[in-house]
């Protein structure tokens, strides 16, 4: 699965190389439902346009979906993530390798925040795993410091992963409209159900 596919943000983020030809962008016009999970990514949520739908197995279990979102002249790229989970690997090292990928992937990367978050629906606080990075790439076109954002949560079960990666330039005040957009999203149950994740430790 990759986390910056669908980004003009430079290097792509990988979990795991995938066969190209296993790959596909998929031509949806219109909301379009995740078979497997059953969730639904709109073509228009708010100020977010869809941008592109990307399967990265040919049964389409692990999925993206990116979208566009301005606000007051901003702009930024939101890239959300439905994907099976591995069995032998928990939540917090699945986000510890989205966080050492940024990490690799940019020269002049830093960590500026990392705490937790609500579930996708925002219904359960702190039970998601957050990062905020600031770094040099490239976003629509220009070269420029940008600020991103990277989100794991693991839904009760195991099964599902949820993740997400936005980005947007760093002078630029989106924070409230990725939240928005991810909250606003109408998520199965199965991938949002926090009681099997464990509680942050204090």
């Amino acid at each position: 699965m990759t986390l910056l596919r669908g980004l003009i943000l430079g290097p792509a983020l990988m979990f795991a190389a995938l066969p190209a030809r296993a790959q596909e962008d998929l031509r949806i016009e219109g909301d379009w439902t995740h078979s497997a999970s059953g969730m639904t990514f709109p073509e228009r949520l708010g100020n977010a346009l869809r941008t592109r739908i990307h399967a990265y197995d040919a049964e389409q279990l692990d999925v993206s979906a990116g979208y566009s979102l301005r606000r007051g002249g901003e702009l930024g790229f939101v890239t959300l993530y439905v994907y099976p989970a591995t069995p032998d690997r928990d939540c917090a090292e699945s986000f510890a390798e989205i966080e050492r990928n940024v990490a690799q992937n940019y020269s002049d990367v830093k960590l500026v925040a990392q705490d937790r978050w609500p579930s996708p629906s925002g219904h359960t606080p702190d039970v998601a795993y957050h990062a905020h990075f600031n770094m040099t790439g490239t976003l629509d076109g220009k070269e420029q410091p940008l600020t991103s954002e990277s989100y794991l949560f693991c839904p009760a079960g195991g099964t599902w992963l949820v993740a997400a990666r936005a980005s947007w330039a760093r002078s630029a005040k989106l924070e409230g409209a990725f939240v928005e957009l991810l909250h606003g999203l109408d998520w199965p149950l199965q991938l949002d159900d926090a009681r099997a994740t464990p509680s942050p430790e204090k």
